[in-house]
């Protein structure tokens, strides 16, 4: 039985864990002598079961957590993500926090590191905009009792609050359009991961192409990464098919852009012969050319949404009070990489 939180001490959790009282400091502080995973799983586990961290240590560490917050992204090089952080950073300012960067490139171990070291450093809260579906990253944060608050994607299987864009109903959207312009065969750039979000945007533009009865093949399905190569790719895969689609729905305006490129490569007109659907309306969607069709997303509202729900933890409001996932609208953009489907003309 787990003794009242306000008596238990390091020596209680060395007992429970099995190791010496310097090594529970260790986990605690994240150093400075490396602790084993095993070890540090143990030291962790009587954390937890008697109820030492919550209570006398991190809000001792929370009193020291005052003026800095991390931000994990997965692609610095993305404007979305710039967009995202620049809200995040105008609420932080207005209340006095600092935030610091850190660029995942998409890999968990880097994600995981930047964890770590942002635990270390003491911050107050993270954000973060997780690399992968795993559940890794924002269970260690839960470990640490860090204040956390994810943007983009809701991954399931923790109570972390997330702020996500209503991206099936973007999807939904872009297909809409592409059918209500004569398009009937539609096809998507996609991303191979099992992310949330990658996932309803595809699915939100296939649902309204059943609800119209369209047929649609598994190779007008490309997939890829998320860059603009990659999009370039995907689509001259599409364009190279026996019956190509005539209209394209792609997973970002990055991709897209990359798409824009490879069907003018392949004498591809846009839209005459090709119509094209991005999805995050990033600034460069409207210096295309043609300027891109696309969906979009409050970004700026997103990072401002986000610091101030993190500020709400770091305030100690009660989970119970905050709601586990935030969707935002989303709306579409008609630009000129859309037209009327290529029958239309004859």
């Amino acid at each position: 039985m787990a003794h009242p939180s306000n008596k238990i001490t390091r020596n209680d959790v060395a007992e429970h864990a099995g190791v010496s009282p310097s090594t529970v400091s260790y986990v605690v502080n994240n150093g400075p002598r490396p602790v084993s995973a095993e070890t540090r799983a143990k030291v962790l586990q009587a954390i937890e079961a008697l109820g030492y961290r919550p209570n006398a240590v991190a809000r001792n560490l929370r009193r020291q957590r005052t003026s800095t917050v991390g931000l994990i992204l997965p692609d610095t090089s993305n404007t979305y993500f710039a967009e995202v952080a620049k809200g995040i950073e105008s609420v932080a300012y207005d209340n006095d926090y600092t935030v610091v960067f850190c660029h995942s490139g998409y890999q968990l171990e880097r994600e995981l590191s930047y964890v770590d070291h942002l635990y270390s450093e003491q911050v107050a809260g993270i954000i973060i905009i997780p690399a992968t579906s795993s559940l890794e990253s924002l269970e260690r944060l839960l470990q640490y009792h860090i204040p956390t608050v994810s943007l983009d994607r809701y991954i399931e299987g923790v109570d972390v609050p997330s702020i996500v864009a209503k991206n099936f109903e973007g999807g939904y959207l872009a297909g809409q359009h592409l059918i209500s312009l004569g398009h009937t065969r539609i096809g998507c750039i996609a991303r191979p991961v099992d992310l949330s979000h990658a996932q309803d945007r595809i699915n939100g533009c296939l649902t309204a192409l059943q609800e119209a009865g369209l047929p649609h093949k598994k190779s007008w399905i490309a997939r890829g990464g998320y860059t603009m190569e990659n999009g370039r790719k995907a689509m001259e895969t599409l364009l190279g098919l026996e019956d190509p689609p005539t209209a394209v729905f792609c997973y970002n305006d990055m991709m897209a852009i990359g798409a824009l490129k490879a069907a003018r490569e392949m004498g591809f007109r846009v839209p005459e012969d090709i119509s094209v659907v991005g999805f995050d309306d990033i600034v460069e969607a409207s210096f295309t050319s043609p300027a891109l069709t696309t969906i979009n997303q409050a970004k700026f509202d997103m990072g401002q949404q986000g610091m101030k729900l993190l500020l709400s933890l770091i305030n100690e409001q009660p989970m119970e009070a905050l709601e586990i996932v935030s969707p935002l609208d989303v709306e579409l953009v008609i630009r000129e990489s859309t037209g009327v489907a290529p029958h239309r003309h004859k």
